[in-house]
Order: structure tokens, then C-alpha cells, then sequence
């Protein structure tokens, strides 16, 4: 009995080491496909290690995600960045929040891409390509909210809840100013005129977090 059990562990062992050299064998053929820009080849062979082999390591997913975009696959690219979110290595989920936000521009969902980026930035301050997109979106958006307030002509309930704001700004309550004009705009669709000034009260807030 105790030379049987020796035998399968033996051979489970040997099992065990086969499969690790067969995955480090399609990551090197993966990793070289995409270097030599053959996505599709790229594709498959991390698709083999995804789907067939049960690897879920971040650099595969992301990488996997990689040679979709590259392939304008947006699809298939968004699920494989949307594993690595939850990632516990700070680089990695950086990188997916980036190309998220990457993929939402290009769609024109610029709120979501921003968040996006925020998300990568939150992830690693040091990204700095989420960074520029952060600041290059976060100008377009800016210009588009001061597009829409300029055709906004404000009520005099709108007025006045503005002076109030202003108020608590001046007292450094801005949670409590941003709360205002957030209940003034359900009562009031010309409070929109302000809009610029809730979205730096958000922000001002959302630091002191």
C-alpha cells in the first residue's frame, strides 16, 4: 500500500511538473507572438492558458486584453481588463482601469473613461498615461460643462441658492454647500447654470476623504 501511494504521488508530482513547463512554454510562445505583433496567434495561445489550463494570472488577463484591443476587439478586450480590477498588485489594476477608460473614450462614454482613469491613477500615481488622459478628459469635459451653463440662464431661487453656497465655502463648509446645490437642482432645473462650481465642490470634498 505504501509503495503505491509513493508511485502516485510520484506521478501526480511529475503530473504537476509537466504542466507548469507546458504553461511556461505557451506563455514564451504568447509573449513572443505579441512582441512580433501576431495577434491573432497571440490570442490563441493565451487563450490556451486561460481557458484550457486554468491559468488566471494578471499579466496573462492583461495581456490577453492587450492583443484584443490591438485587434479592435473592444468586446473580448473589456472582459479581460474587467478581471484584473479587483487585482491586489496596484501596476496591474492600474493598467486595466487605464485601458477601460481608453476603451470608453473611444466609445465617447467620457464621464465613464474619466472615472477610469481617476480609478488607475487611484491605483498608481505614478501611471502616467492615465494621467495625461485624466487631465487632457477632465479639460474637454470642463469646456463642454461650461458650453451648457452658458445657456443656462439662472431663476432667482437658483441665485439665491448659489449666494448660499457661497456662504459655506467661505466658512470651508463645502459638504454641506455641495449638499444644498445638490437638493436645489431636484427643485430646480436652472440650478444646472451652475454646474462648474458643484463639480469643483465634489471635488474638494471627495480629496477630504
Amino acid at each position: 500500500m505504501k509503495i503505491l501511494l509513493s508511485v502516485l504521488l510520484i506521478s501526480t508530482m511529475m503530473s504537476d511538473i509537466n504542466k507548469i513547463a507546458r504553461i511556461n512554454k505557451i506563455k514564451k510562445e504568447a509573449e513572443k507572438a505579441y512582441k512580433n505583433e501576431e495577434y491573432d496567434k497571440a490570442i490563441s495561445a493565451f487563450r490556451l492558458l486561460t481557458d484550457t489550463l486554468g491559468v488566471t494570472e494578471d499579466p496573462v488577463l492583461l495581456n490577453l486584453g492587450n492583443a484584443y484591443f490591438q485587434q479592435k476587439d473592444t468586446t473580448n478586450a473589456a472582459q479581460f481588463y474587467s478581471r484584473v480590477l479587483s487585482s491586489e498588485n496596484d501596476v496591474m489594476r492600474s493598467r486595466a482601469y487605464h485601458q477601460m477608460g481608453v476603451i470608453n473614450k473611444q466609445k465617447n462614454k467620457l464621464k465613464e473613461a474619466m472615472a477610469d482613469f481617476k480609478a488607475s491613477l487611484k491605483s498608481n500615481p505614478f501611471n502616467e498615461d492615465a494621467r495625461y488622459n485624466y487631465e487632457l478628459l477632465k479639460k474637454i469635459l470642463d469646456a463642454q460643462e461650461q458650453n451648457q451653463d452658458d445657456n443656462i440662464e439662472p431663476s432667482e431661487y437658483a441665485k439665491k441658492l448659489k449666494a448660499q453656497a457661497d456662504k459655506l465655502t467661505g466658512q470651508n463648509l463645502f459638504e454641506q454647500a455641495l449638499n444644498l446645490m445638490q437638493m436645489g437642482l431636484k427643485e430646480d432645473k436652472t440650478v444646472a447654470a451652475y454646474n462648474q462650481f458643484i463639480t469643483k465642490l465634489n471635488e474638494v470634498v471627495e480629496s477630504k476623504e
